[in-house]
């Protein structure tokens, strides 16, 4: 059992505590891409359940501002 205050980890018995700043900046898992690839039927089928839209209307709303995942968010307002 080890406890140190300010410290970034905290030991007590088998369970290891460590601060929410360190696991987010730890985080290596696989995100999706900045930009929405339309060529690849398994990322348009993503993005468009994520933003619960219609493919079409995904497909509109890159036709309308680009395949930046932020500027499809804020032109259909999700």
């Amino acid at each position: 059992m080890a406890c140190e205050v300010g410290t970034s980890v905290v030991f007590f018995g088998m369970l290891r505590l460590v601060t929410v700043a360190s696991v987010l900046s730890s985080n290596t898992g696989v995100r999706p891409a900045p930009v929405i690839d339309t060529t690849d039927n398994d990322q348009t089928k993503y993005w468009a359940t994520k933003l619960n839209v219609s493919p079409d209307d995904l497909a509109a709303a890159i036709q309308d501002v680009g395949p930046a995942v932020a500027a499809v968010r804020r032109h259909l307002g999700k």
